[in-house]
């Protein structure tokens, strides 16, 4: 039995959530592969770390300092890490980063993947898990597109047997530079793993108990769906349901593989799962 577990940026946006992930990852050994998205936001007023490097991305290119922008995004990961007694030196690489930043010599989507790229570093230490960089195994093609056949060939040769934690949300184009995908992308670097390792399934942990009967926000405590089709599914996402990536589907479709959406701040629920029919 195999799980891939993907966890989202509210599930990795403090050392808090990321006890709750341990613990789900422990619970069950077949969760050997681990998805994390970067730390989104710990409050209503809080920030996505992503959010801020896109900003810090702007700052730089209108000639703007970013430095009090930066030091909130360091010191969320470097909270992270001091609160949980891990002994990851992040500073060098943070400073390295900010002097490619202020030098101009990074392009926007290699700054915007180091929100989970530092997420999965924080976790595979956590976890006592293998961290394997995206750049490792998704492979873009010139056009954009992901080269499935070597995706799926290059992670497969990382499964050792210990679990895995790996950054969602970018890859590597032939030409070495990094690219991201579009926004929400870490669900589609999670249907991609599921897919290229044959899952038995592949759970996507986010802060919802599963999709919604109705929007949380316009009706109190709605009931969750326990099943739907991906072909519901797409229906619900073209009416505005935000539930998944719409691009994280195909891949595990066609090997099949169903998806079951829980939450990380309520494990025990079952959530809803997606399959063929």
């Amino acid at each position: 039995m195999l799980k891939v577990a993907k966890f989202g940026g509210s599930s990795v946006a403090g050392a808090d959530q990321f006890k709750k992930v341990k613990a789900i990852i422990q619970e069950d050994p077949a969760r050997r592969i681990v998805i994390v998205s970067a730390a989104g936001k710990r409050s209503s007023s809080d920030h996505k770390l992503t959010d801020l490097l896109y900003l810090c991305y702007a700052h730089s290119q209108y000639g703007v300092d970013c430095s009090g922008v930066f030091d909130m995004i360091a010191s969320r990961y470097l909270e992270i890490r001091d609160e949980l007694g891990l002994k990851l030196d992040l500073e060098p690489e943070l400073a390295d980063l900010k002097r490619r930043i202020d030098a101009k010599t990074i392009s926007q989507d290699e700054l915007a993947s180091r929100g989970e790229y530092f997420s999965a570093k924080l976790m595979a230490e956590f976890l006592g898990f293998q961290f394997v960089d995206a750049t490792e195994w998704v492979k873009f093609k010139f056009d954009g597109t992901v080269d499935q056949e070597k995706t799926y060939a290059a992670l497969k040769g990382f499964i050792k047997g210990k679990g895995i934690v790996t950054p969602g949300f970018y890859g590597i184009m032939p030409d070495g530079n990094i690219r991201t995908f579009t926004r929400g992308g870490s669900d589609i670097t999670g249907a991609l793993a599921a897919a290229a390792l044959d899952a038995d399934v592949y759970e996507n942990w986010t802060d919802v108990s599963g999709i919604l009967m109705a929007d949380p926000r316009i009706v109190e405590n709605p009931e969750v769906i326990p099943e739907v089709t991906y072909n519901e599914l797409r229906e619900l996402s073209y009416s505005g349901a935000q539930v998944l990536h719409e691009d994280a589907i195909f891949p595990v479709r066609e090997k099949n593989i169903p998806i079951n959406i829980r939450n990380t701040n309520a494990p025990d629920a079952p959530g809803t799962m997606i399959q063929e029919d």
